[in-house]
């Protein structure tokens, strides 16, 4: 039974009576294993024998003892002395010499033989049953004695070596094993002991702790003495050495009463270790048998480091060593476990959780180094409470608090909810926080000094704005969602097979990634959703959303938005023999008018890019793709690569391009995605520190034109509908991307402010039904954008224009210089870039009207259905214009799509009027050009 600490100095050297190996039972050598080795215990313990509550220490009247105080004593808490210098501490210098105060009176309990005077005497036979009992006594007792004796022997040379020690300890063997184990003992001092690593949001949360899970380790946070609760320094005192604040590392004293109380009790009972004894036994000689040898050695340290260190930081030592249960090395790594404290962060200082404790928890927390695994308040809440019991008896004795303050105490622990918080403990943002421990070890060498460090690392990532990507991506897939373009309901997941989906946020004036959101959903695990697999960095195959990599290409050597390039089946001369041939998503293609470099870019039209790649060369755009960041293309070689690129045909992550992109709304500056802010080392010490550095990897002016054909909403109109998810309430650059037989859906783009990308799709590649990015990756990067837009109160700019980009009109139909008479278009050109030749021979599409019908054919044509030329002069004509268009909205005469030569006077896309021009490219009756301002804004 668990002798009463309120009367005697306890220590971690006492236990509830232990018999020797051979007698404990098995749940006990189960216990004391789990002790050893920071482990949970797994067997039934039989209960504690209670100890007196505090009523009972007051005895039946609830009079306080007289020595005890009756108003509420002030908390003391040493002050941290400015020279931490190695110093001998006086006794008293820094505690102000306080010292015990008389304990409160303990109930005693009757003896087993005792019974009261009205029961009858026994009979013969009970007589002789306790005579047989007093015989098996006896014989035990004689057993015992050797074994006592040896206890005493021990503890008595012990005594004599401590007094050897304390006057020859300057000099001799004492100082030269001191010596030896200096360094060890620095290192305490220095936080070199292995400690959690905590990883940070932008904002001070925390979204996971790292620890080792081996054996003999655990959870341990390092906090400095100065954010330590006075509580919890006064429990410890209270509860472990009484004389802490005076002794010189060994109690003589101390060691002398529990020689006498042991040899009292006829076993060890009690110990005489202080604190600073068992700071040095539980980091030198935990697990090790305790001989005289051993006991002279933790003499000879702790007499040591207590001339080294002040005796603050002696305690700040203990307390962040020693081990409080269910793996928590250190009393913040207990008060997060057990009380669910969490640390005050602001901005990248963090104050502990332990500064936070009531007395009630640092009481309760003072009572478990003593047995940290029998003591688990856990799973043995009744024996904590009982221990924490004895340790505010302790404090009232000591004058630290009044007995109404126990009681509270002791009141606040019954009622609250005691449970391991830790462990379990749910990883926040868990693709980001995986990502950015892969980059950790990676730098720091191994995940073991990851474990270890004790790091705090603050990242890029705003976990409020990471809940909501999540939110956001889930629901679009499903949740029932209305599809604009189709006028329907739907259920992604259900409906279309889209059932998984990753999303990148990023700025990109500094690179930082504010979330990432590799799947739908972590917890999920089959085919089509691999939760924890990170869709963010796997790569896939971009589809169109490659294009504007290769353009980007070609306008460095010298294409321009306003320039005609062809879409018409066209056959490679690449494969043999079969050739390459590719289609364009609507199985048309679009001959029907001249087309810019704008309108097939807007509209993601396959023969120009291709024409575009063959240009440039492919291993120009591998050259542009890895100055933009896109690594997996860069060192294809020849057999792998070819014309198809420019499709989207080779895997890249979702990662890489949101950050090629990200480079374009930056002006062609590319900030490396980043997602650690700064390291601080355990002792606080900034290790690393995040500071924005680009590189240039475009030119403005190029950037600029690409930013401008992807903003460009009339445009796009040839395939996406008015109001489709790439319009956002502010200007912003998108791009769609869909690959073979529906199994990736692409949708990146930016404003100036923010960068997002999203994929869709299933983890397996099994095909969705006929869903493109616009539709299944698009509504999701919509949402996003809007929402961070709104979040961080983003102005509603453009995209600012270099200044050696202007305005210039070339032919509607060649796009190059315009002849007297010609139609022309409007668009940007870098100075420099604008044609000065003019084209001949050029083909002009003729014009074909509809046929007119009888009446009782049942005509339903108007005349708003009919090209405003074939009614001139009253007349019409035969046929109508192909349109080619996907939605059936007619490219040439309604609403003025980019790079065609529209005959009608439509507003152009920057609200400017457009001059009527007589047909598609014939000669006007002026010798003026009649100019379409194919620019979305200034």
């Amino acid at each position: 039974m668990p002798t009463n600490h309120s009367q005697t100095n306890s220590s971690s050297d006492s236990f509830p009576s232990r018999s020797s190996p051979q007698e404990r039972p098995a749940w006990q050598q189960e216990n004391e294993h789990a002790e050893a080795y920071g482990e949970q215990p797994t067997l039934p313990r039989p209960p504690l024998a209670r100890q007196p509550t505090y009523q009972q220490s007051l005895g039946q009247t609830g009079i306080p003892h007289p020595n005890a105080s009756t108003a509420p004593a002030p908390i003391v808490k040493p002050p941290v002395p400015l020279n931490r210098t190695s110093q001998f501490v006086q006794p008293g210098s820094i505690r102000g010499g306080i010292q015990p105060a008389v304990p409160p009176p303990v109930a005693a309990y009757a003896s087993s033989g005792s019974r009261p005077l009205s029961q009858p005497l026994p009979d013969a036979s009970q007589r002789q049953r306790h005579t047989r009992v007093l015989r098996k006594k006896r014989v035990r007792l004689k057993q015992s004695r050797p074994d006592m004796v040896a206890r005493l022997l021990m503890g008595g040379s012990l005594l004599f070596l401590v007094a050897l020690l304390f006057t020859f300890g300057g000099t001799g063997i004492a100082y030269g094993y001191y010596q030896m184990q200096l360094s060890a003992i620095n290192g305490i001092a220095q936080h070199s002991l292995f400690q959690n690593t905590h990883i940070y949001d932008r904002h001070g949360k925390l979204l996971y702790e790292l620890y080792d899970k081996q054996l003999g380790k655990g959870r341990r946070t390092y906090v400095s003495y100065q954010d330590i609760s006075p509580l919890l320094i006064n429990a410890t005192v209270a509860a472990e050495d009484h004389t802490f604040w005076s002794n010189g590392g060994v109690d003589l004293q101390g060691i002398g009463r529990a020689l006498l109380s042991n040899a009292r009790s006829g076993g060890v009972r009690e110990g005489g270790s202080t604190i600073t004894q068992q700071l040095i036994k539980n980091q030198f000689f935990s697990g090790k048998e305790r001989t005289v040898g051993i006991k002279f050695q933790e003499a000879v340290l702790a007499a040591g480091i207590t001339q080294q260190y002040p005796k603050w930081k002696i305690m700040e030592m203990y307390l962040n060593t020693v081990y409080y249960g269910n793996i928590n090395y250190g009393v913040e790594a207990a008060a997060r476990d057990y009380f669910g404290l969490k640390p005050d962060c602001q901005g990248n200082h963090c104050k502990p959780a332990v500064s936070r404790l009531t007395l009630g928890q640092a009481s309760l927390l003072a009572g478990l180094p003593q047995s940290p695994t029998y003591y688990n308040p856990v799973i043995n809440k009744d024996v904590a409470l009982e221990r924490q019991q004895v340790v505010l008896n302790a404090m009232v004795a000591m004058k630290m608090i009044t007995p109404q303050q126990a009681r509270q105490a002791r009141q606040e622990t019954q009622q609250s909810d005691i449970q391991s918080y830790s462990t379990g403990q749910e990883m926040k943002a868990p693709h980001f926080v995986q990502y950015v421990i892969n980059q950790l070890e990676e730098v720091l060498g191994g995940p073991e000094q990851l474990r270890d460090g004790g790091f705090d690392v603050y990242t890029t990532l705003d976990y409020d704005l990471e809940q909501k990507v999540e939110e956001i991506t889930y629901n679009n897939l499903y949740t029932t969602t209305y599809d604009r373009g189709l006028g329907t309901y739907n259920v992604l997941s259900r409906d279309k097979n889209v059932n998984n989906a990753s999303v990148v946020v990023m700025d990109p004036k500094t690179g930082e990634i504010l979330a990432m959101n590799g799947s739908a959903s972590y917890e999920a695990n089959y085919p089509q959703v691999r939760g924890q697999l990170n869709g963010a960095t796997t790569p896939r195959q971009p589809g169109s959303s490659f294009k504007p990599i290769v353009y980007a290409t070609a306008f460095e050597m010298g294409w321009y938005p306003a320039m005609i390039v062809s879409d018409h089946r066209t056959i490679y001369p690449v494969d043999p023999p079969d050739y390459y041939h590719p289609q364009n998503y609507d199985g048309n293609f679009h001959s029907d008018y001249p087309m810019t470099v704008r309108t097939a870019l807007a509209n993601s039209f396959n023969i120009p890019a291709i024409d575009a790649i063959m240009f440039t060369g492919v291993h120009n755009v591998q050259n542009m793709a890895a100055r933009l960041g896109i690594s997996e293309v860069v060192n294809l070689p020849d057999s792998q690569t070819g014309p198809s690129m420019a499709l989207g045909s080779k895997e890249v992550s979702l990662l890489h391009m949101t950050d090629a992109y990200a480079t374009f709304a930056n002006q062609g500056l590319r900030m490396p995605p980043v997602s650690i802010l700064s390291v601080k080392s355990n002792q606080g010490r900034e290790l690393y520190s995040f500071h924005p550095r680009g590189i240039r990897a475009l030119r403005p002016d190029v950037a600029f034109l690409m930013n401008d054909i992807l903003s460009d909403r009339v445009a796009r109109y040839k395939e996406f509908y008015p109001g489709n998810p790439l319009e956002l309430s502010r200007p912003a650059a998108a791009k769609t991307g869909t690959t073979d037989s529906f199994r990736d859906n692409w949708t990146i783009g930016y404003t100036p402010y923010l960068t997002v990308g999203v994929w869709a799709g299933n983890s397996d590649n099994e095909q969705m039904y006929n869903v493109i990015g616009i539709t299944g990756a698009g509504p999701i990067w919509h949402d996003v954008m809007e929402y961070a837009s709104q979040r961080y109160n983003f102005p509603p700019d453009d995209f600012p224009r270099p200044d050696n980009v202007h305005r210039g009109a070339v032919s509607a139909n060649t796009g190059l210089a315009y002849a007297a008479g010609e139609g022309a278009v409007s668009d940007w050109f870098i100075d420099g870039t604008q044609p000065t030749i003019q084209g001949a021979n050029y083909y002009v599409p003729p014009l074909i009207c509809p046929k007119p019908k009888d009446d009782e054919e049942g005509d339903s044509t108007s005349n708003a259905d009919i090209p405003e030329a074939c009614l001139k002069d009253g007349k019409d004509s035969s046929n109508t214009n192909k349109d080619g268009s996907k939605d059936g909205k007619d490219g040439d005469t309604g609403k003025n799509s980019p790079g065609s030569p529209s005959a009608s006077g439509g507003n152009s896309p920057n609200g400017s009027q457009a001059t009527p021009s007589s047909s598609t490219g014939g000669n006007s009756p002026t010798n003026n050009p009649q100019i379409i301002d194919m620019t979305p804004g200034p």
